[in-house]
């Protein structure tokens, strides 16, 4: 058996950004047009959920037992997805693409709230060591909840339509969760296989997103809930990977999942003005995000490290230096 995952690298983690990743893509250009149920496959907003507590997981994990220098924190954490999502947003205003905003728009919010919640973790990470993540994780379902009954929802159940404002509250539950399985993950205990733990997974997401289309019952209301399936199949695909190795072919998909989420439906739109055929778009939208990785967002990736990095370091050096002043 291999040994817990380090810091630096959790593998596992990127199987399921992949899938999620690609979940959407699907969700968004093939989903419209399959026939029957089959066109509830694949799906948006759980995924995002998804995508939400894998963040705090990251987040958190190298933070369970040390102390976070906060500058350098939010320093890699925005150069890590400031640019790149300024990028998009700028090839899909050129693209005419007025809907892909973080104001009222889609893809966008989800980034919105990670911003968010990069922010909020300098407060809540002191706050947690003293009450605990489950009382946090409570108070925020609360919170959720509290957002999402009492402002509803639009016709499609909508879990993004509160604004820049609101929106991060609904999906905080989610985020917390992954902070949570960080802290705890030597302790867990998870019954069960991967293969159940993923079909549960994929089965639950498009069984909500038929209940969202088809009844009052809106992704707004049931992605609480998920979310702790989700963190059941996130903490399935580490434990398994941690056994056996990761799937590669996914693990390096994965990588590039910002990338992908980021660029799909912009790419979508370009290669629309020459051909409409679903699979051809979808396959030549993936295809053309691969350059958008490659020479922007990992060039900020790695920036974003070299730049947390060098803060942290002067950051010790300037406390050993004055830990010698003081002593003199």
């Amino acid at each position: 058996m291999r040994s817990l995952p380090s810091p630096n690298r959790i593998e596992g983690l990127d199987t399921v950004r992949a899938v999620a990743a690609l979940s959407v893509v699907f969700a968004h250009l093939l989903g419209p047009s399959m026939p029957g149920i089959s066109r509830y496959i694949f799906t948006g907003h759980p995924a995002v959920i998804a995508f939400f507590v894998v963040s705090g997981f990251c987040i958190h994990y190298p933070y369970r037992f040390r102390g976070l220098q906060v500058a350098p924190f939010l320093a890699g954490r925005f150069i890590r997805i400031v640019p790149p999502a300024t990028a998009a947003f700028i090839l899909a205003q050129a693209m005419g693409m007025r809907a892909y905003n973080p104001i009222d728009g889609y893809i966008l919010w989800s980034v919105v709230c990670e911003a968010v919640y990069y922010c909020l973790y300098p407060l809540i990470l002191p706050i947690s060591r003293r009450i605990g993540w489950p009382v946090l994780t409570a108070v925020s379902v609360i919170a959720s909840y509290g957002v999402a009954i009492g402002f509803g929802s639009d016709q499609y159940g909508n879990a993004m339509k509160y604004g820049p404002q609101l929106n991060w509250v609904v999906g905080l539950p989610a985020w917390l969760l992954g902070c949570y399985l960080a802290e705890n993950l030597d302790r867990l205990k998870l019954r069960g296989n991967v293969w159940a733990w993923r079909v549960v997974s994929a089965v639950s997401a498009s069984t909500l997103y038929w209940a969202t289309m088809n009844t009052a019952t809106g992704f707004y209301l049931t992605m609480v809930p998920f979310s702790v399936l989700a963190g059941c199949w996130i903490l399935a695909e580490i434990r398994t990977a941690t056994d056996r190795g990761p799937i590669r072919s996914l693990e390096k998909i994965g990588a590039a999942c910002f990338s992908i989420y980021l660029v799909h439906a912009i790419a979508a739109a370009a290669v629309e003005r020459i051909v409409t055929a679903p699979i051809i778009v979808c396959a030549l939208s993936l295809a053309l995000v691969y350059p958008f990785y490659r020479w922007i967002e990992k060039p900020c990736h790695t920036a974003a490290r070299r730049a947390k990095a060098k803060m942290e370091q002067l950051e010790v050096r300037r406390r050993l230096e004055e830990g010698v002043d003081f002593g003199g």
